[in-house]
């Protein structure tokens, strides 16, 4: 009886150990597949170890131009994202009741007809800013500066 027990025991925990490692579903964000993201002046200055207060301002001034080029770019698109947002969501509880990856076939489309383009733009708006800051820093600030930026940028593989 004892040995039934321990089986059950063993059963039970294995069920909800396979439960818990169970794929899971794929998580995609359009915001961040696109590339919108926004700088905060007082970190980059920071791990910049900038201390001249005038370059500190045009900085701040260059990377608040850029902010409000990504919050233009955010409100033309966001409809789109969302859309683009909830779509995907909804494939994917399609795809995994159904058990068919096919039915994400759609939605990869769309993501790759839709967010080429706005990333085109946030590209464009980041050469922009990078040239400022590249006149404005040390050439060992610079490198400070693109290092930093490429670990907060999302990757282009985001799902």
């Amino acid at each position: 009886m004892k040995l039934n027990i321990k089986i059950l025991l063993v059963a039970i925990i294995g069920f909800c150990f396979s439960e818990l490692n169970a794929q899971q579903p794929p998580n995609f964000n359009a915001i961040k597949s696109a590339g919108i993201i926004k700088y905060d002046s007082k970190k980059v200055i920071k791990k910049l170890k900038i201390s001249e207060d005038s370059i500190k301002m045009e900085i701040t001034k260059h990377i608040h131009a850029c902010n409000i080029e990504m919050d233009n770019l955010l409100l033309l698109h966001s409809n789109t994202l969302e859309d683009l947002d909830e779509e995907f969501d909804r494939n994917v509880k399609i795809a995994f009741q159904n058990r068919d990856r096919n039915q994400m076939n759609g939605v990869k489309a769309k993501i790759k007809q839709i967010i080429p383009p706005i990333r085109y733009e946030v590209y464009e708006h980041g050469k922009v800013l990078n040239e400022a800051m590249a006149e404005l820093l040390s050439e060992k600030q610079n490198k400070k500066w693109l290092i930093y930026q490429k670990r907060i940028k999302p990757s282009n593989n985001d799902f």
